[in-house]
């Protein structure tokens, strides 16, 4: 079974410090599907800060700007191991 271990967090995926593991669960069968450890307080005030910084000029960017950026997470890529 897949465990994810990483977070997308200011552009790059980075191993997350937290120790908790939850279960993903497929709801129209309940059957776990993959286990991703949990954020902790560390990683949690590093994405936060990685969003303020980023919406200065992500706000600010065009529909374009922002499908250049976004193509590798909106396409389901986003799962690192």
């Amino acid at each position: 079974m897949q465990t994810l271990t990483k977070h997308y967090i200011d552009g790059t995926f980075v191993e997350s410090h937290g120790s908790e593991v939850m279960d993903i669960i497929k709801p129209t069968n309940r059957q776990v599907i993959a286990r991703v450890t949990m954020a902790d307080e560390q990683d949690t005030k590093q994405a936060i800060a990685a969003a303020k910084s980023a919406f200065i000029t992500f706000g600010r960017s065009t529909k374009e700007e922002r499908t250049q950026i976004l193509p590798p997470t909106a396409s389901g890529g986003f799962c690192a191991r």
